[in-house]
C-alpha cells in the first residue's frame, strides 16, 4: 500500500487553560501555540461597559404587531382604543402603512373627525374594519360628509352610514353620487327612498355591482317578481341584493314552488328568504302531517310565514301545531 496517500494534514485541538496547541503531521513535527486571551480588532463578542438592553434584533418585514408596540406611539394609542392589531396584521401592506404614521402629526386630527359620526365604544371596532382610513386626508373626509349633507342626509343618518360600513368614507364623492345615481335610476326610487336605502343598509351602497346586477336579474326573471314588488323588496330586505344567488333562488323555490306561497304573501315576510330551508322544511312538513298547514290569511287556522323560522320549537308547537313540543322532537328524528 503506497504510503504516501495518507500523508494527509490533519488538526488535533488541544484545549487547556484557554491555549489551543495545533499539532500538524508532516515530516518534521511542529507545535503551534494559540493564546485566546489575545485580544482581536473588531471582535463580535468583545466586552463591553455600555447598556445594550434596548438593543433588539432587526424585523424584516414582521407579521406580529405585537413586536413594535413597545416602541410605537402609535400602536399603543390604537390598543387604547381597542383595536385588533391581530386582524390588521394579516395584512403586511397595511401593517407597513400604519407604522409610518405619527399619531399626533397624521392620526389625532382624523380619529377627531371621525369621533363626531362614530360612537367611542364603536371606533376600536370601525378601525379594526377599516384601518386605512387613518391614512386618508382629512379634508378628503370632509369633502365626503359634507356632499352627504347636502343631499338632505340628517347627522344621525351620516353618522350610521359611516358606523355601519367603515368603508364608505374611502369612497369618492364622485362614485358614491354615481353609486346612488345607480340605484335611483336601476329601481325608480324617489330621494327620500334613495336616502332610506342607504341609511338602512350602507353596504348595499359600496358592493360589487356586477353582483347587484346578477341578483337582480335573478330575482326578476327567474323568481318572477315585477318591477314594483323588487321594489318594496330592496326597501323592505336589501339584503337579498348580496347574498349568494344559489341559497336565494333554492329558498324561493321551495316556498314558491313546494309549498306553494304565492309572491304577494312573500312580499308579506320577505325575510323568509334570508333563513335556510332547513328549518323551514322541518316545521312546514310536521303542519302539512296534522293537516294544518295553512299559510292563506283570509282561512281560518293561518299560520303566518315567520312560524316558520322565527318562534322557539314550544311557542310554535302551542300556538300553530297545537300540539306539545315532544311530539314534533319524535318527528324530526323520522325525517
Amino acid at each position: 500500500m503506497n504510503l504516501n496517500l495518507f500523508r494527509k494534514s490533519f488538526v488535533v485541538v488541544k484545549r487547556i487553560c484557554n491555549v489551543r496547541y495545533l499539532y500538524t503531521s508532516k515530516s518534521n513535527l511542529n507545535f503551534t501555540v494559540v493564546n485566546f486571551n489575545e485580544k482581536k480588532e473588531n471582535d463580535a463578542l468583545e466586552y463591553t461597559s455600555e447598556d445594550l438592553s434596548t438593543v433588539t434584533p432587526y424585523f424584516p418585514q414582521s407579521f406580529n404587531l405585537a413586536a413594535y408596540v413597545n416602541s410605537s406611539e402609535t400602536l399603543q394609542n390604537l390598543v387604547h382604543l381597542n383595536v385588533n392589531l391581530s386582524k390588521i396584521e394579516k395584512n403586511p401592506i397595511i401593517v407597513e402603512k400604519i407604522l409610518k404614521l405619527n399619531f399626533e402629526q397624521d392620526i389625532k386630527k382624523g380619529l377627531l373627525f371621525i369621533k363626531d359620526f362614530v360612537n367611542g365604544d364603536d371606533i376600536g371596532n370601525f378601525l379594526t374594519k377599516n384601518p386605512l382610513i387613518l391614512c386618508e386626508d382629512v379634508e378628503d373626509l370632509e369633502v365626503r360628509v359634507n356632499y352627504l349633507k347636502s343631499k338632505q342626509f340628517e347627522h344621525n343618518e351620516i353618522s350610521r352610514i359611516i358606523t355601519k360600513n367603515p368603508f364608505w368614507l374611502m369612497f369618492s364623492t364622485i362614485r358614491i353620487d354615481r353609486r346612488l345615481g345607480f340605484y335611483q335610476e336601476k329601481f325608480e326610487l324617489s330621494g327620500n327612498e334613495v336616502r332610506l336605502l342607504a341609511t338602512k343598509q350602507p353596504r348595499l351602497i359600496t358592493y360589487n355591482l356586477q353582483h347587484i346586477q346578477t341578483n337582480f336579474f335573478v330575482i326578476k326573471e327567474e323568481m318572477g317578481f315585477k318591477d314594483d314588488e323588487i321594489k318594496q323588496l330592496l326597501l323592505a330586505k336589501s339584503r337579498l341584493w348580496m347574498m349568494n344567488q344559489k341559497k336565494i333562488l333554492e329558498r324561493f323555490n321551495y316556498i314558491h314552488n313546494v309549498i306553494k306561497i304565492p309572491h304577494e304573501i312573500i312580499l308579506q315576510c320577505p325575510h323568509i328568504l334570508l333563513h335556510r330551508n332547513f328549518k323551514v322544511k322541518q316545521r312546514h312538513t310536521f303542519l302539512e302531517k296534522l293537516g294544518r298547514a295553512q299559510y292563506n290569511p283570509t282561512i281560518e287556522n293561518f299560520v303566518p310565514l315567520n312560524a316558520l323560522f322565527e318562534l322557539t320549537d314550544i311557542e310554535f308547537c302551542k300556538k300553530y301545531a297545537k300540539c306539545h313540543v315532544d311530539d314534533f322532537n319524535m318527528f324530526l328524528k323520522t325525517l
